[in-house]
């Protein structure tokens, strides 16, 4: 049985995906509104991928795949802005689009298959290490507070595509692959051409 679910949508050029997590600095009144709703539990919302190629005004101008978040963490600044960090919790095909009266975007979504669960083979382990030094490096990575999965591809390859800066369409055809495969040895390529794969 297909469930259709109704989310607000939130594009940006950034994702996330399932078991990762994202800040965001909210601003704008449409979105302060998709927030206090999902706060309230009166509407869920889903990050989606901006598709730079869509013609200005285009209604549909996201990628198809987008990813059913929750709000982990909501801090008001004192700029006026509201904080908050949002964890992925899965990912979802649009199959219709719309916008409200001020702008927000809405869209019915279908469930899209998980990735089976793959470990890390002993040669890719350089992928996990350059990962953590990643996390642990860099302020606003070690703030998220990720329980890592050092020996789970699947996972390693979900952190890897968010953070990576890759052509979009390049992200969503590996994201809809039935498992990580694709993402792995892609990932395993592009990591060692930059050396960081030790």
């Amino acid at each position: 049985m297909t469930t259709e679910l109704t989310t607000a949508l939130f594009p940006l050029s950034v994702h996330v995906l399932p078991g990762g997590k994202l800040p965001l600095r909210i601003f704008e009144a449409r979105y302060t509104r998709m927030i206090k709703e999902a706060a309230t539990k009166q509407r869920d919302f889903s990050m989606c991928m901006l598709d730079t190629a869509a013609k200005p005004g285009t209604l549909m101008n996201m990628f198809p795949l987008v990813t059913l978040v929750r709000i982990v963490d909501f801090d008001p600044l004192p700029d006026g802005l509201l904080k908050i960090i949002v964890e992925g919790q899965s990912i979802r095909r649009l199959s219709r689009v719309w916008e409200e009266s001020d702008g927000l975007k809405v869209g019915h979504s279908v469930p899209h298959e998980a990735w089976s669960p793959m470990a890390l083979r002993k040669e890719q382990q350089g992928l996990s290490r350059q990962l953590q030094r990643l996390y642990l490096e860099t302020d606003s990575l070690k703030e998220l507070d990720l329980a890592f999965e050092e020996s789970s591809a699947s996972w390693l390859c979900q952190r890897w595509l968010e953070l990576l800066p890759m052509n979009p369409d390049d992200k969503q055809l590996l994201i809809e692959q039935s498992d990580c495969k694709a993402a792995l040895a892609f990932l395993s390529k592009v990591i060692r051409t930059h050396g960081a794969c030790e």
